[in-house]
């Protein structure tokens, strides 16, 4: 069970995304990000920086696994709230 906690506009994002379309890769995640879909709440997610923070955070926290396999990294979603 993970504890109750408070997404970031970036972690959020990445939640959003992972709702719709989940087990893809990081590239598919900022891809998605910029489209009319996502781009009103992706707004700060284009960077690798701030994607490697939010994707580690919603790890930490037990909504997402990684796996990294040809081609990268691929993001599963565990939790939906």
């Amino acid at each position: 069970m993970t504890e109750n906690i408070t997404l970031d506009e970036n972690s959020n994002c990445i939640y959003q995304i992972l709702k719709k379309e989940n087990n893809i890769s990081s590239k598919r995640i900022l891809d998605l990000a910029v489209t009319p879909e996502f781009e009103a709440i992706c707004t700060g997610c284009v960077s690798g920086d701030a994607f490697l923070r939010a994707v580690k955070k919603l790890e930490k926290y037990g909504y997402v696994k990684s796996k990294l396999g040809k081609g990268g990294y691929r993001w599963q979603l565990l939790i939906t709230e």
